[in-house]
């Protein structure tokens, strides 16, 4: 097994993260198309691996997108740590249809 140095973690960490918030924003976007921006922005500072996978589950479940951002807000809120200070980079918030 190769070594993997704690830059390459890092950056496979983030790969990681940065799919679940897009597979979190599609997942929306499929459901109820419309997905206002500031929800977006949320889901994009978002950087806690748990609460991410606790919002890909809501958003798959939740009946919604009220109840999915009252949700969010909760979570972001409740956990104020799983939020990052930086803007997505260019492409990431995106919206794809």
């Amino acid at each position: 097994m190769p070594y993997i140095t704690s830059v390459e973690r890092i950056g496979i960490r983030k790969g990681l993260q940065q799919g679940k918030q897009g597979a979190i924003i599609r997942i929306l976007e499929v459901r109820f198309e419309d997905i206002p921006q500031e929800l977006r922005e949320l889901i994009w500072k978002t950087e806690d691996s748990d609460m991410l996978d606790t919002l890909l589950v809501k958003a798959v479940k939740i009946q919604s997108l009220e109840a999915f951002e009252s949700v969010a807000n909760q979570y972001v809120t409740e956990e104020g740590s799983g939020l990052e200070n930086t803007e997505p980079s260019s492409g990431e918030g995106a919206k794809v249809k």
